[in-house]
């Protein structure tokens, strides 16, 4: 008798310690999710060049060619951020365009639209997983192109010629590697669409024209960090 009572007042005790040692043991700290970590920011000022091609239509006429210049910019990227946020400004030589021959009764008459020089000033949005990049961007585009217009009647050939300036606006997307501290890598694509200008305005009145482009480009960039 005495031995069950000793267990009992013994599983008691039990019972009644367990809540205080459960209160003495280290409470788990509750779960957050890691902050956005990365080793490359790509803020700073970057120069660098790229080349491509281009193609588009400038009111039935095809315009094929390739390209070939530089671009200066900047980006912004917040500490402990993976959004980027810059601008950009490029300028190239090109040469993509056609020539259009006709067969008439009087002779031959060739009409070319020939562009030799487009740029952009654009805003870019991007996304950074470190040290890659996927961006999509717009703003301000121009392009100059020249239309030709050519007659030959037996040995002797006529023609006339005129440039514009268009003026317009492109939107694309890209993406960005960064290889090397300095040094990054990059994929493009625009799609341009420019205002119409008259040409020839003083022969009959001339004719309107505008144009729409695709580009797709690659280029390196040296940054400035």
């Amino acid at each position: 008798m005495m031995r069950s009572s000793l267990a009992g007042l013994g599983l008691v005790a039990l019972v009644a310690a367990a809540p205080a040692s459960a209160a003495d043991l280290p409470r788990g700290t509750p779960y957050r999710a890691p902050a956005y970590v990365t080793a490359y920011n790509w803020t700073g000022f970057y120069l660098g060049a790229h080349a491509g091609y281009g193609w588009g239509s400038s009111d039935g006429i095809d315009l094929r060619g390739g390209f070939i210049g530089g671009q200066v910019g900047y980006n912004w990227q917040g500490a402990g951020s993976p959004w980027v946020f810059g601008i950009e400004v490029d300028s190239a030589w090109a040469d993509f365009g056609r020539t259009d021959m006709f067969f008439t009764p009087a002779g031959i008459v060739s009409i070319s639209s020939d562009a030799n020089y487009i740029g952009s000033a654009r805003g870019r949005i991007g996304y950074a997983f470190d040290r890659t990049m996927v961006y999509a961007t717009g703003g301000l585009g121009w392009i100059n192109n020249e239309v030709a217009v050519n007659a030959t009647v037996g040995p002797f050939t006529v023609g006339a010629s005129d440039s514009k300036m268009h003026i317009g606006g492109v939107i694309g997307a890209g993406v960005e590697h960064a290889f090397a501290p300095n040094w990054s890598g990059k994929v493009e694509y625009l799609y341009s669409m420019y205002d119409t200008q008259t040409y020839f305005a003083g022969i009959g009145g001339g004719f309107r024209a505008d144009a729409d482009t695709h580009t797709i480009k690659v280029g390196l960039n040296y940054h400035f960090r």
